[in-house]
């Protein structure tokens, strides 16, 4: 379970670095790489955490 939390910050942190960079060049705004990278790692830690409480395995007893 540890692992797929840690995946899901990181790959929450690559895209959410990624997504920041092209709406910051189309709109003009500045870039702020740590609000960024931040924000969608802990929205996606609350939605897995949600998701899993919610869909359970079906060999888990």
């Amino acid at each position: 379970m540890m692992g797929k939390q840690l995946t899901i910050l990181f790959w929450g942190f690559i895209y959410g670095e990624v997504l920041g960079y092209i709406v910051s060049a189309l709109s003009g705004y500045t870039f702020d790489a740590k609000l960024s990278g931040l924000i969608p790692m802990i929205g996606g830690f609350i939605v897995i955490n949600c998701l899993s409480y919610f869909v359970k395995d079906s060999q888990e007893k």
